[in-house]
């Protein structure tokens, strides 16, 4: 299955999270051209075969961007002890993937695993059926300074009241090439992206509240960071798939 070092995640529950699953496992697939309605068929038939029990997935289809069109497939919340299980279909499942569902998928890719942040994340538990999607690379030795100042934004937007819906994920194992991951959900849909739909909410009423709390120069010290210290950032649309996911 092809796999991609992108990531769209869904807000698990508290009740979940608190249980000390906080991992996620994600892979990107996009179907060739011309295969997208017979790929979504044979994903139906095999996550009824293979993902309607305890090995749920939850399926998104991007809208925006360099990977508009792909799906990622989303295996979590669960904890490293859940990694260690092998399942009696394993066998069954790697073949039932390598004969129905990849000689449909464009090739290339890989897979990767986030933590969930609590501390980073703000009103985590709203539950939405659309997302913007931000990926920022971060610069390799200024990971825990980055996230000191996502860690702030959370402070302030939870000082001012803030209806925002977001959870943060930090991809593990990512070597010299730190990533960390904002899903904001949408409750209301993408309307929410519209500078109208809620007019208090403005960048100057954040700045002055972080001015307040932290000080000018420290405003000044994230305004240069966040510039600084990323080495790209990605930003996509996104909805779920309820019918492409596990019930």
């Amino acid at each position: 299955m092809r796999k991609l070092l992108l990531l769209l995640l869904v807000a698990a529950t508290s009740a979940a999270f608190g249980q000390g699953k906080t991992l996620f496992a994600v892979n990107s697939v996009k179907p060739k051209a011309g295969q997208g309605t017979a790929f979504e068929a044979s994903w139906k038939m095999h996550l009824a075969k293979f993902h309607n029990k305890d090995d749920k997935r939850t399926v998104y289809e991007v809208l925006s961007g360099a990977h508009d069109g792909e799906f990622f497939i989303v295996e979590g919340p669960m904890s490293y002890a859940d990694m260690d299980i092998e399942r009696p279909t394993s066998k069954e499942h790697r073949l039932d993937l390598e004969k129905n569902i990849s000689p449909k998928e464009d090739v290339g890719g890989t897979n990767a695993y986030y933590r969930w942040a609590d501390t980073l994340s703000l009103n985590p538990d709203v539950q939405a059926e659309k997302y913007l999607v931000a990926v920022t690379h971060v610069k390799n030795g200024t990971m825990g300074d980055y996230l000191k100042e996502v860690r702030r934004a959370v402070v302030i937007n939870t000082k001012t009241n803030s209806t925002a819906s977001y959870n943060n994920y930090v991809q593990i194992w990512a070597g010299s090439d730190p990533v960390i991951v904002n899903v904001r959900s949408l409750k209301d849909g993408f309307k929410e992206l519209d500078a109208a739909y809620n007019p208090s909410m403005t960048m100057n009423s954040f700045q002055e509240a972080y001015k307040k709390e932290y000080g000018q120069a420290a405003w000044d010290n994230r305004v240069k960071m966040l510039v600084d210290d990323v080495t790209s950032r990605e930003v996509y649309i996104m909805k779920v798939r309820k019918d492409l996911s596990s019930k």
